[in-house]
Parts: structure tokens; C-alpha cells; sequence
């Protein structure tokens, strides 16, 4: 296929989360059109879905694909998709679409009239992942020839797995823009916030509900109350095993979409003040906000704003205003929120009609009342990764092209990523996923990936209907804090001797990277853009594992490095990467030297190295 990636792209049959399907609704801005929904894959930094139809326009006279593009309604595209159409072997139409707006197009196949094609629809992700075909169709002279969507589900269905995409591949629009953020992105830093939820690397999520009672995924809001009802609810047994497993922050879903509220809220019935637990009197939320005061660890909530039982919902002024009295009580009556994390799932009401969200109303409660939280996800604050597999991109930059809606102005803004996954296949506790715990082996990766990636990574632990973390869930997360302890507990090159290619003055000199103090860093001299950190760790050390970490109170800058090790005739490359930001960890084998050598290849400004660390992973089972 033309217009692939460096290299040729790795086509696969359909996996690795992609899908391409007829949806009879697929919908942006509220609007609703039969299309096809196409999900690329989350594999590799980028991934594309392709499905392919074969053609027939012989008696066709001016055939012409008519489409519209838009991003499924609730997933706001911080970079992005490619759409792209091929025909007979050669892309002939490309555009970068980012809005979940409809937008309309069309794609002339006039010099294949006559003629039987392969027709190839693709999508590129640049970081989102819902986009919609709407209305495909091939027309002639008004006459359709061809409903796409109708044929989507036989449709030969691919992906093509890639690391990058070539300059030449990429529209113009997408480059122009991608040129301008570079050039902007220099003076974009985090706010104290940011950086102070960048430090806690490692937070937790609890689903928890009326839906661990009913054993399902998602309510209806049809739920009664009384089966919310657990046997021997203790929020500081979970605070105690997140603690211990280093996780610095819990999550609550105080309201899933259901519409069943874990605090006794005044404005529904659907909450726990209907259930037998704690004889009505019972209020999850402030027991759990409690305890993690208590156990020294923050406190966040997650607020649906899509609630299946609340019948203003799809009146959405009315709605809009139970929302943020809802929202207004979780931030007034449990003391400090560091986090409030609001998904983007959105609904129809009972009227018929979809609920519009007023994102605007629901930030500025938050800003008037916790004021230091974080708003995530369908938020300014922290962005979604994009997978719910909690792995973020070998290249991940901190710095991203403000979304409008989210951040009211246009440009580079500051908004890391946040790597959600779930311990167990479901989100919410199910029984018979007691055996389903995460391995031992998959957890490290999903840390490697996430944290070790300049991501914060989000791991869900599902309370089960005694309303404790299940013990194999405890278990699993005891053995993942031992290995993590094992193998970072020691540095092997803090305070070694560290020269450096330049620096910007005595200050910020080599020495600062690996004197264990995070609030300095070595700097090169002004102007340069590459330089190189080499350390001698005074005698020969075996280590497996690497560490960088940027000094992002002053930005994220360096856009690619290389490590080496000297092996007493010349240097070999251990690790090669593209971003670093708050931290970027690289595994290889063993290697065994007296010299490293990091080598800032390209960056945005002079780079600045907070931390450098040299360690060894004690060594893991075979398979």
C-alpha cells in the first residue's frame, strides 16, 4: 500500500483493539448518520485500521465517494486522526480531522470508471481513536451505487502496525501544524498541580457500585438500591493495600452511569441512602476520602456525567444543574479533592433527546471550590492516553495543541497523559475474574509503559461485594511493589564522576543529574540543542536497566537520546529513544562497563537532565 510508514507497515488481520463496523448511529455534535465506525489500534505510537472493499464501476460515468468525517461524540481528539482512501493500490485522498464535528467530503473515482477496484478506507490514529465514516456511499450522477456501510462487515479488515510516520505522509495541514507547535512549545510548563500529580507516578482507581452487586459492566438505572449492600466495607483496607503497593492517590467513581450515588446525595433516591447498608445511614464517599487522609494518601472522584437513571437527563439545562449540585456537594463536604476525573460516555435522555454537557458550568464549580484538583480526561487538566490498556506512546510529549472546548483558547498547553487499565478484564469486581488477576510479568510491562513513559499511570482495583480489595488482587499488587523495590532501590551511578560535552554554568553542571536531589539538574551551555552527559561509576557495575528524567518545571525539551556503554574499545548503544519528560525508563540485558554515555540527540531547547539512574531488575522467571 502507498502512503505507509517508514519502512513498510506491518499489516496484521483486524486485532489489537481496532474495529471497522457498521453502526446504524454513529454520532458528532449530537448528530446521528449510519456509518462506519473505525477504531485503530493502540499498538505502537501509531496504527492504522483499514477495511477494504472491492469495486465494480463499469458502467459507472463520474463515480465519486461521498462521505463525511467526524470523532465519535465524548472523545474530543487532542491530535487526531488521518483519514485516508486508496483505490486500486494508490492513496488518492488524505486529510487530518482532530473535532467531533461532521465534516463533508468527497473523493472523485472518475479515472476509474469502467474499471474494478480495490477500494481501501483507512484511518491513521494520532492519539484518538474513534472516528466515524458517515453516510459512505459511491455515487454516479446522484445515483448510489454503493452503501459502504452496509458492506462494512464483510469488508476484508486489516491493520498496519508502525512507530512513524514519514513527513511526506503526513497532510499538509497536520505538518504546518505540528512545525508551529514545535516552535511554541518551549515556554509551555506545567502548573504546581501538574507537576505535583506528574510526582505521584503510580495512583489507583475503585470502581465500586451498585454494579459490583448486579455483576455488570454498566447499570441501567433501573437498579434497585437495595442490593447495594457489602458484607464488611472497610475503605482503610483498601487505603492500606494501595499504600503499600507505593500507589499515592485513589479514585472513587462516586456516580457510574448508572445514576446510583455512593454518598447520600439530596437530589436523587438512587443512592445509598435507600440501601440496608449501614441501615441507610451509610456514605461511601466519606468513608473512603477518610481513610485515605488517615493513610496519607490523596483523594480524587469520578463523576459520570452520563446517569441513566435521572430523568432530566437530555434536558439539558435541567440536568446540567443536577449535575453541578452533585458535583458541587462531592467538593464541599469531604475535604480535599486532588483529582476529578469526568468521562465523556453521553447518552439520550428519556425524552429522546442527547444530553449537551455544559463542560464550561462543570469546570468552573470545580475551580471555585477545590481550586487545586485537577480536572481529567473530558477535562483542561490531564488528557486520556487513549487506550484503556495503560500503555502510553514511545513518543509522548506533555505539551499538546490545546483542544478549544476544553481549554478555551487555541495553541500549545500543557496536558500530560493519564494510562488508565483495570487489574482484571472488567472494571467493576465480577467473581469469576478472581482467577483473571493481571500477571505478575504484565503489570511490570504496563509499568514500563506508562510510568516509564512520562505518564501517570492509573491502575483500577475493582472492590469485591464484601466491599474489600479481593485478596489475589492484594496479592498480585504486594509481589508488584516487591519487584519494583528490588530493582530501583539502588542507584548504581549516583555520585559518580559525570562530565559533561557543556553546561550553562557551575549550578547546573553534570554533577547535578546524579546527586539524587530532584530539585536540580545539569543544563548544557545556551544554544546548544544536543549535548552529551558521560559517567564514570568508578568501577565496572552490571546493570539492566535505565533512567532519565527532565526538568519539566521548565518544560518538556528533548526529542530524542541515545545511551551507551564503553566496552574498552568503543562505545555501544544499550537504549535510543525519542521523548523523556518526567521519566523514561528503557530495558535491555544485561550490560556490564565502567562508562555510560547519554547523548541528547535533538531537542526543542538546551535539555535539561533533573535525574540519571543506572539499575539492575532482579531476574524474572522463564516462561
Amino acid at each position: 500500500m502507498a502512503g505507509t510508514a517508514q519502512g513498510a507497515a506491518r499489516r496484521r488481520p483486524i486485532a489489537h483493539g481496532a474495529m471497522f463496523v457498521k453502526r446504524p448511529r454513529c454520532t458528532c455534535s449530537g448528530v446521528a448518520r449510519k456509518g462506519i465506525f473505525a477504531h485503530p489500534p493502540w499498538k505502537g505510537s501509531k496504527g492504522r485500521v483499514v477495511g477494504r472493499f472491492d469495486i465494480h464501476l463499469n458502467d459507472a460515468a463520474a463515480p465519486e465517494f461521498t462521505f463525511f468525517m467526524g470523532i465519535q461524540d465524548g472523545h474530543g481528539s487532542d491530535k487526531g486522526v488521518i483519514y485516508r482512501v486508496f483505490a486500486g493500490g494508490k492513496e488518492v485522498w488524505k486529510e487530518w480531522h482532530k473535532d467531533h464535528v461532521w465534516k463533508q467530503a468527497s473523493v472523485s473515482l472518475k479515472p476509474y470508471a469502467g474499471k474494478a477496484i480495490a477500494l481501501e478506507l483507512a484511518v491513521d490514529s494520532l492519539g484518538e481513536h474513534y472516528a466515524n465514516w458517515g453516510e459512505p456511499r459511491i455515487v454516479d450522477g446522484g445515483k448510489v451505487l454503493y452503501d459502504l456501510a452496509d458492506m462494512a462487515e464483510k469488508a476484508e479488515k486489516f491493520v498496519d502496525l508502525f512507530d512513524a510516520l514519514r513527513p511526506k505522509d503526513l497532510p499538509a495541514s497536520i505538518q504546518r501544524e505540528s512545525d508551529r507547535l514545535v516552535r511554541e512549545s518551549v515556554g509551555v510548563r506545567p502548573s504546581p498541580q501538574q507537576l505535583a500529580w506528574q510526582e505521584m507516578e503510580f495512583i489507583a482507581f475503585a470502581h465500586f457500585g451498585i454494579n459490583t452487586f448486579t455483576n455488570r459492566e454498566w447499570g441501567n438505572g433501573k437498579e434497585d438500591p437495595k442490593l447495594f449492600n457489602p458484607s464488611a466495607f472497610d475503605a482503610g483496607q483498601w487505603v492500606s493495600v494501595l499504600r503499600d503497593a507505593g500507589i499515592r492517590m485513589l479514585i472513587l467513581t462516586a456516580k457510574h452511569h448508572d445514576g446510583f450515588c455512593l454518598w447520600p446525595s439530596r437530589y436523587t433516591e438512587h443512592s445509598v441512602k435507600n440501601s440496608p447498608w449501614r441501615g441507610g445511614k451509610g456514605d461511601v464517599v466519606r468513608e473512603v476520602a477518610d481513610a485515605c487522609r488517615k493513610g496519607g494518601i490523596k483523594f480524587g472522584v469520578y463523576l459520570s456525567p452520563w446517569d441513566r437513571n435521572q430523568s432530566t437527563y437530555g434536558d439539558s439545562p435541567a440536568y446540567n444543574r443536577y449535575f453541578t449540585d452533585q458535583l458541587t456537594e462531592l467538593l464541599t463536604n469531604y475535604g480535599p479533592v486532588a483529582e476529578v476525573w469526568f468521562d465523556g460516555a453521553c447518552g439520550e435522555g428519556p425524552n429522546g433527546k442527547r444530553q449537551v454537557y455544559d463542560w464550561a458550568a462543570y469546570y468552573a464549580v470545580v475551580r471555585k471550590l477545590q481550586p487545586d484538583a485537577l480536572i481529567a480526561i473530558c477535562g483542561p487538566d490531564v488528557r486520556w492516553v487513549g487506550n484503556e490498556s495503560g500503555v502510553a506512546r514511545e513518543t509522548e510529549w506533555s505539551v499538546q495543541p490545546a483542544n478549544p472546548a476544553r481549554h478555551g483558547k487555541s495553541g500549545p498547553v500543557w496536558y500530560p497523559a493519564e494510562c488508565d487499565v483495570s487489574i482484571r478484564p472488567g472494571w467493576f469486581y465480577h467473581p469469576n475474574q478472581d482467577a483473571r488477576v493481571k500477571s505478575l510479568d504484565h503489570l511490570l510491562d504496563i509499568y514500563y509503559k506508562s510510568v516509564g513513559r512520562n505518564s501517570v499511570l492509573l491502575l483500577n482495583i475493582p472492590p469485591d461485594r464484601r466491599g474489600l480489595i479481593h485478596e489475589n488482587d492484594a496479592r498480585r499488587l504486594r509481589e508488584l511493589r516487591a519487584v519494583l523495590d528490588a530493582t530501583f532501590r539502588q542507584n548504581l551511578a549516583l555520585a559518580s564522576k559525570a562530565t559533561a560535552s557543556s553546561s550553562q554554568d557551575a549550578e547546573h553542571g553534570p554533577a547535578k543529574a546524579i546527586d539524587g536531589d530532584a530539585t536540580t539538574f545539569w543544563t548544557a551551555k545556551p544554544g546548544a540543542m544536543a549535548a552529551s552527559l558521560e559517567i564514570d561509576l568508578g568501577k565496572t557495575v552490571t546493570f539492566n536497566r535505565a533512567m532519565v528524567q527532565e526538568h519539566i518545571a521548565i518544560g518538556q525539551r528533548v526529542e530524542a537520546y541515545r545511551l551507551e556503554a564503553w566496552d574498552g574499545a568503543q562505545w555501544r548503544e544499550c537504549a535510543r529513544g525519542t521523548t523523556i519528560g518526567h521519566k523514561k525508563l528503557d530495558r535491555f540485558a544485561d550490560v556490564t562497563t565502567r562508562r555510560v554515555r547519554l547523548s541528547i540527540l535533538k531537542a526543542r531547547a538546551e535539555p535539561a537532565i533533573r535525574a540519571f539512574g543506572l539499575f539492575r531488575a532482579p531476574p524474572r522467571p522463564a516462561h
